[in-house]
């Protein structure tokens, strides 16, 4: 009977394929960039749980000192959703021709965001004449502005030094530098480096609300593999919030063994995520456009 012997053979072939990874088993690859940083808890816990996974998504994971540091990469067409902050998303959306969107916030507070100085700097007043350092065209930028602007120190008498987030510690504890404002956890490391000479001079209540958003190219983001990607990578992300703001050991476990932070300077963080992300949808263009604004007259 060689019909029925031909069909019983198509049949286990197609039952062979279907058994073997194919291509609609195949993971989605995707590559994030992100940093060192405790608001990245909710990616965090994604990965370390196997949520990526579960969506279907195969995901790299590049970690950058600072989101400006980020971009420079992701200008040259690398990465395909990017971690940043607000002020270096804008910059970025104008200086791309606006080849960029934001698609969700992550998270936002003022207490991450620190002035550690050295222990002779009292207030803000003896900064001026002196060297202070942040990664420049991050949010510490636009906290610098207004920090001395709010506590009438002339900007021009304050020299700002444009280092990356990883030597400000060295450079502070060595006295190259007399301040400098940033993003925890880097204020945390550098006082267990130097606690006898630095301290925490302010957080940024009152001047900045700093933000961590993701975003990617509008071209991506239109294609139909690129919105799946994207729409399954914000539904994972949302269950690692979940896990994230209720098991603080996990968080604290996984940037041990990842990034080496003490347990205090990962609470120091995680302790100032006030704004996590609650939204299930992508931030509209129009909304994005309507941000870039008014960050632009920060």
């Amino acid at each position: 009977m060689p019909g029925k012997t031909t069909m019983i053979a198509a049949v286990a072939i197609a039952a062979a394929a279907l058994a073997t990874p194919g291509s609609a088993q195949t993971p989605l690859k995707m590559t994030l960039f992100g940093q060192p940083s405790v608001n990245n808890d909710s990616i965090w816990l994604a990965l370390e749980r196997g949520l990526y996974k579960a969506e279907g998504l195969d995901v790299t994971y590049r970690l950058f000192p600072s989101g400006t540091t980020a971009f420079q990469s992701f200008q040259t067409g690398q990465g395909d959703i990017v971690m940043t902050g607000d002020l270096p998303s804008v910059q970025y959306f104008f200086r791309s021709n606006g080849n960029y969107r934001t698609i969700a916030a992550i998270e936002r507070d003022a207490k991450g965001y620190v002035v550690i100085a050295a222990k002779e700097i009292a207030k803000p007043q003896d900064l001026t004449g002196k060297i202070i350092a942040t990664r420049v065209g991050s949010t510490g930028s636009w906290f610098i502005s207004e920090y001395l602007k709010k506590n009438g120190v002339d900007a021009s008498k304050v020299n700002v030094k444009n280092l990356d987030t990883q030597v400000l510690p060295a450079a502070l504890c060595g006295g190259e530098i007399a301040a400098f404002f940033i993003w925890q956890p880097i204020g945390s490391r550098t006082l267990e480096i130097c606690p006898d000479k630095a301290h925490q001079l302010s957080d940024a209540t009152g001047y900045v609300q700093g933000y961590l958003v993701a975003g990617a190219r509008p071209e991506w983001l239109a294609s139909a593999e690129g919105k799946d990607i994207a729409t399954r990578w914000l539904r994972a992300t949302i269950k690692g919030r979940d896990l994230a703001e209720k098991d603080f050991p996990a968080v604290a476990a996984y940037a041990k063994a990842k990034l080496d932070l003490s347990e205090k300077a990962t609470r120091d963080q995680w302790d100032t995520n006030s704004g996590r992300w609650r939204s299930t949808r992508f931030i509209t263009t129009t909304s994005a456009r309507s941000a870039a604004g008014r960050g632009r007259r920060s």
